[in-house]
């Protein structure tokens, strides 16, 4: 087995090293096959004990590999625009200055400067001479009108192609601000996510605490002949489904962690603190007008230069037939047709995303009130527990349907602040 050791590329290093973290040499494994490579390489990833949503943030637009290629591809058209129009620059034409030699009698004789003939076949045969030389400098004339024509096309196209790439690399710059938008939704949700399943989990295994306790109580009555084997069944079929349920949800909380820390590039540590988010204030969502979020949308930004670009190569572009004329008409109304469908799906969206976090606000509302009433009715079972009315083990049971009702209100908060952001973000530009 061969193996080698490759450094990154310079241009890679030069948009990356920046932004992610470190990275071991690659290895290349071409064991069997020899014009198989296999290019790995092993991160360099940093260790830590908590995170919260800020560092989170900062670190996924550092590690992010996508803003990376595209930094990279605008990088290249870039290059690609400078050396099309240094070409251009450059690029000549043929030249060729007409000319005709004397070749008939007549003209032989009135030519300035040409000796007098009067040997007739000296002056047959300068005529055929001359002919033949007409011929080829006609020749060599529309050879040069040819060539000519073929680099006028292709200053044409280069011209083209170089103007398109302007447009890619304005419409790479909208991309890459649209991606780190994303990018942020993206690990807001992830991270509200995790922040979720870490407080239900934390609810379940309470909640197994009191379950272990009822089967407990269920037993004893059981033993003093007041309850059932089927009683004690029941509250052990209940607790084996919550241990069940409890390690599904661990497990899906692993995974998400382990897909968190490779997002943003740290050792995975099932230990991991996650912070809370902080300031998250429930109020309404103030809604933006939809025309004014259509027109500082990223996408249809890049549907107007995309546009722009049609009408350009229309007007720019050399044809040869009324084909190629009909081609650059239909472009044009494809393009047309493209933006008025996008117009159309963002507009879509954008109720779409306000309905939803319309909803979840209520249902903050909804899980407020209902914690409201559950404290009240707490506040009363203490009372009865406090005048003997009630055991301690029922008051304990209350105590747990009151942590519940905070966990249930404590996911709709999380899910209103994802929804939520996600609105703000279409003030920005980005329509998801």
């Amino acid at each position: 087995m061969k193996k080698y050791l490759l450094s990154l590329s310079a241009a890679l290093l030069l948009f990356s090293s920046s932004q992610a973290p470190a990275r071991a040499d690659i290895v290349v494994d071409d064991s069997e096959d020899t014009d198989q490579h296999v290019y790995v390489h092993t991160d360099v990833l940093d260790t830590v004990s908590s995170i919260d949503l800020p560092y989170v943030l900062e670190r996924a637009l550092k590690d992010s590999h996508n803003l990376t290629l595209l930094n990279l591809k605008y990088s290249a058209q870039v290059s690609k625009q400078g050396d099309l129009e240094e070409q251009l620059d450059t690029m000549g034409s043929a030249s060729f200055s007409p000319v005709h030699v004397p070749n008939t009698p007549a003209e032989l004789a009135t030519t300035p400067g040409m000796p007098a003939m009067t040997d007739p076949v000296t002056v047959t045969w300068t005529v055929y001479q001359n002919t033949v030389m007409n011929q080829m400098l006609q020749g060599m004339g529309a050879l040069a009108g040819g060539l000519n024509e073929i680099i006028y096309k292709q200053r044409e196209q280069m011209n083209t192609a170089a103007h398109q790439l302007g447009t890619d690399q304005r419409n790479s710059l909208l991309q890459r601000d649209e991606a780190k938008a994303g990018i942020s939704l993206q690990m807001i949700a992830q991270y509200a996510q995790l922040l979720g399943q870490k407080k239900q989990l934390a609810f379940m295994q309470e909640y197994e605490t009191v379950m272990e306790k009822d089967l407990l109580k269920a037993q004893l009555f059981a033993q003093q002949g007041l309850a059932s084997l089927d009683d004690v069944q029941t509250v052990q079929k209940a607790i084996n489904k919550q241990k069940d349920d409890i390690v599904t949800l661990t497990n899906n909380f692993r995974l998400g962690l382990v897909q968190l820390s490779v997002d943003i590039g740290i050792s995975y540590n099932p230990e991991l603190i996650l912070r809370d988010i902080e300031g998250i204030q429930v109020e309404p969502v103030a809604e933006s007008d939809t025309m004014t979020l259509l027109t500082n949308s990223y996408q249809m930004k890049m549907s107007g230069n995309n546009m722009d670009e049609a009408v350009w190569a229309s007007d720019h572009t050399v044809t040869e037939n009324t084909y190629g004329e009909t081609y650059l008409g239909v472009n044009i109304a494809i393009s047309g047709e493209k933006n008025e469908q996008t117009i159309v799906d963002l507009t879509k969206k954008i109720k779409l995303t306000y309905n939803d976090a319309n909803n979840a606000y209520q249902a903050v509302l909804t899980e407020q009130r209902n914690l409201n009433d559950v404290k009240a009715d707490y506040a009363n079972m203490q009372f009865r527990y406090s005048v003997g009315v009630i055991s301690k083990h029922d008051l304990n049971k209350f105590e747990v349907k009151l942590h519940q009702s905070e966990t249930t209100l404590a996911a709709a908060k999380l899910k209103y602040y994802v929804l939520k952001e996600k609105a703000k973000a279409m003030d920005s530009g980005f329509i998801q």
